[in-house]
């Protein structure tokens, strides 16, 4: 991308795409050999790439030339969706990764080149913009790696150069479930969740999935993985399970286990879901069917299999005892979570007298916000986290 101080002369291009159109146009199905389909194949996505760096360059013209303010549009992602045919939101996305690649002259050039393709440079240039340090390591990643090994690469180094616990903070708050119903009548939902409450979902789903799945092989039905999810999920909602569910795996590195955080190229995540904090893992033990398997470098060290921590006389003795949220004045007695006070992956025993119950809210404050729970069984204490040092 120029630099805005450099005269340059706009291309004419549309000899170009007169020719590529008479070239689309011969194109044979029936007539070409498999040598000529994938040569051509490979031109044509090559040709992809530089229009959609072309196309990102010149909506990010419009967008700074005001044009689109002139000719009474709302926003210059909708000005640039009417005249491409292209949705708001992809034009959004595109704006964006637009104004970050101004910051990023290697990763602009690679794009224009057409050495990577809009969904890898996306990934790049959201990460480079919070890790700045990381822009070659990444472009030699978008080189090597498939789009979904990059964003996971790219989530990485996002969660590593952020503050772990604040970044999980950030999503909580941002929690959403919500529900629409489509024109042909389809129900939709839309969910945005922590990763550790994402994979308690797909926990909570997979014994009904695997059983559905089953049925259907059994009976010769073939249908998509994503229609027997939804059908686990509706199961899921339509009866309560007693029997028992998936683990939640969490794998970490042991010298971040130890630390109680990871610091950058180590790992605490649920794979496939996302990157999570050391102490979030460690809450999960409390009630959840947890695997943890420890790590250092690529070795495994350890697998610890927390199944129900709980054993169902103390949980049975803990209802009885806190049939509300621990914390005074509160009286939150639907969906209480379970707290050891010492935690369990620090040693704390499974034990009545180091279990509380406590509502979502009070455990999130005493998890990620510093509060501390004081007292014993009808004398607990709640106070605040301590004030920064310059402030007392």
């Amino acid at each position: 991308m120029a630099h805005p101080a450099e005269a340059v002369t706009p291309p004419d291009i549309s000899g170009l795409v007169d020719a590529l159109r008479v070239a689309v146009r011969r194109v044979s199905v029936e007539a070409l050999s498999g040598e000529e389909a994938t040569e051509l194949l490979k031109s044509f996505s090559e040709g992809e790439r530089l229009c959609a760096a072309g196309r990102t360059i010149t909506s990010r013209a419009v967008e700074r030339s005001g044009v689109w303010r002139e000719q009474g549009e709302r926003t210059a992602a909708h000005w640039v969706a009417a005249a491409t045919g292209i949705a708001v939101g992809q034009v959004v996305g595109s704006l964006e990764t637009a104004r970050r690649l101004e910051d990023f002259p290697a990763t602009a050039q690679a794009f224009a080149e057409g050495r990577l393709t809009e969904a890898k440079v996306r990934e790049v240039a959201a990460a480079a913009e919070v890790s700045p340090s990381s822009e070659s390591e990444l472009l030699e990643a978008a080189r090597t790696q498939s789009v979904a090994a990059l964003k996971e690469t790219c989530r990485r180094v996002r969660f590593e150069a952020t503050d772990q616990d604040q970044a999980y903070v950030r999503i909580h708050e941002t929690r959403y479930l919500r529900h629409w119903t489509e024109t042909d009548g389809a129900f939709r939902l839309d969910a945005r969740l922590t990763p550790d409450d994402g994979a308690r979902v797909l926990s909570a789903i997979q014994p009904d999935r695997e059983r559905i799945f089953a049925e259907a092989w059994k009976g010769g039905r073939r249908e998509s993985s994503e229609a027997y999810a939804a059908d686990a999920l509706v199961a899921l909602a339509t009866r309560r399970r007693s029997g028992p569910s998936h683990a939640v795996q969490v794998r970490v590195d042991h010298a971040a286990l130890l630390r109680g955080h990871a610091l950058r190229g180590e790992i605490c995540e649920v794979p496939g879901v996302g990157s999570i904090p050391v102490s979030v893992a460690r809450t999960l033990t409390a009630d959840s069917v947890l695997n943890v398997v420890v790590t250092k470098g690529s070795d495994v060290t350890a697998v610890a299999h927390g199944g129900r921590t709980i054993p169902a006389r103390v949980r049975t003795a803990l209802e009885a005892r806190d049939p509300t949220c621990v914390v005074p004045g509160c009286d939150g007695r639907v969906n209480l979570e379970i707290d050891h006070r010492i935690p369990f992956a620090e040693g704390g025993p499974s034990s009545l007298d180091n279990l509380v119950r406590m509502c979502r809210w009070h455990h999130f404050l005493k998890t990620h916000r510093g509060y501390r729970l004081g007292g014993s069984a009808r004398a607990w204490t709640w106070s605040g986290p301590d004030p920064p040092l310059g402030k007392r």
